[in-house]
């Protein structure tokens, strides 16, 4: 989270700062598919010039940035002209972000000694969705079993998969947090200890599910997700009661999640990509990697979550869950994406540890 941010638009200020924060700095231009490095080439007439490779044409404003100690700098751009890979620019405004210094990552780029790391076994959001959508029969006969299952002690059941909706506001939870979803009854004041989780269920879930809520006789619920090797939610079940609902509905529908959650992998209706990426450097909190393939950044959209595999010198893998927080375009052709780790299990975390120690 930012500190502080300062926004000049003073164009007296701008040929200053620019030779301050962007001359002899790695620069980027933002894109709608990450960063792609580019070149300061100096400010003049009230204009700024960047060589950016491999643009044949700007949008009419855009957006470069460049880091600085703790502060990231961007300057809002209108585009003027371009004369081959040189693009000129009018500035419109400097903003400098100051934000606390994130956790300094050991580059394992070009050090010697330093054996090469890889990632595996990926299965991503996306990769999620395809499989779901690729196996419709049995997704489709894992919901039949499921409402099969539950009708005798429900009146209302959904089984939703990622796959299915980008807009339903459970899914859109269960994405950022496991906890189950258990509402005992909307016509009684909920215990102390679940007040917090009964006001949220009631003004972000049931208020924008407006087929629930125009139904008045359902007053209770239990919501409980699929969650792909404790690290990727894919879907959830959803059931719901006319009369109160105790502890008891909550840890059957938490059972059958879970048996669902094991057939799916018993089947190996997820199957993990087979390509490798090169780590580029680590720390406790996120990895970077590097590969040239623009097709493997179908893998890795920003702020989706991925599963991957760690193989480390001493033959121990780490399997972790990691979130996609920005992808950087460099010359040469080399993409490089940043990840942050989101989830990793006990023994994982210990092996992961004592690596980053070694190095």
């Amino acid at each position: 989270m930012a500190e502080s941010i300062t926004t000049i638009t003073d164009s007296g200020q701008f040929e200053e700062l620019f030779n301050k924060y962007f001359s002899n700095r790695d620069v980027y231009l933002k894109t709608k598919s990450g960063d792609l490095k580019v070149q300061f080439l100096g400010f003049g007439e009230g204009n700024v010039a960047f060589r950016i490779p491999r643009v044949k044409n700007a949008p009419e404003t855009v957006v470069t940035l460049t880091h600085t100690g703790d502060s990231t700098v961007y300057a809002s751009l209108k585009t003027l002209e371009r004369k081959e890979d040189t693009f000129i620019f009018l500035p419109l405004k400097i903003q400098v972000v100051s934000e606390k210094r994130r956790e300094e990552r050991t580059s394992l780029e070009n050090a010697a000694g330093k054996k090469v790391l890889f990632v595996s076994n990926i299965i991503s959001q996306s990769m999620l969705q395809g499989y779901l959508d690729s196996n419709e029969k049995k997704v489709a006969q894992v919901r039949e079993r499921i409402t099969e299952q539950l009708k005798a002690g429900f009146q209302n059941i959904r089984v939703v998969f990622i796959n299915e909706t980008r807009i339903d506001v459970r899914m859109k939870f269960f994405l950022t947090s496991w906890s189950p979803i258990f509402v005992r009854d909307l016509r009684a004041k909920p215990k102390e200890a679940e007040s917090k989780s009964f006001n949220f269920f009631v003004n972000e879930i049931y208020a924008k599910d407006y087929k629930l809520s125009s139904k008045k006789e359902f007053v209770s619920e239990v919501s409980v997700p699929f969650v792909l090797r404790n690290m990727i939610p894919y879907g959830y079940i959803q059931a719901n009661n006319t009369s109160e609902m105790t502890e008891n509905h909550l840890t059957v529908i938490k059972r059958l999640a879970t048996m669902i959650n094991d057939y799916f992998l018993k089947i190996n209706l997820f199957v993990p990509s087979e390509e490798k990426f090169i780590v580029t450097d680590v720390s406790g909190k996120g990895l970077g990697i590097v590969f040239r393939d623009r097709r493997l950044m179908k893998y890795f959209q920003k702020n989706s979550q991925v599963i991957l595999d760690m193989a480390l010198p001493d033959g121990h893998r780490v399997g972790m869950g990691v979130v996609v927080r920005n992808t950087v375009f460099n010359e040469g052709g080399f993409i490089k994406v940043g990840l942050e780790i989101a989830h990793i299990d006990a023994l994982s975390e210990v092996i992961y540890d004592e690596f980053l120690q070694s190095l």
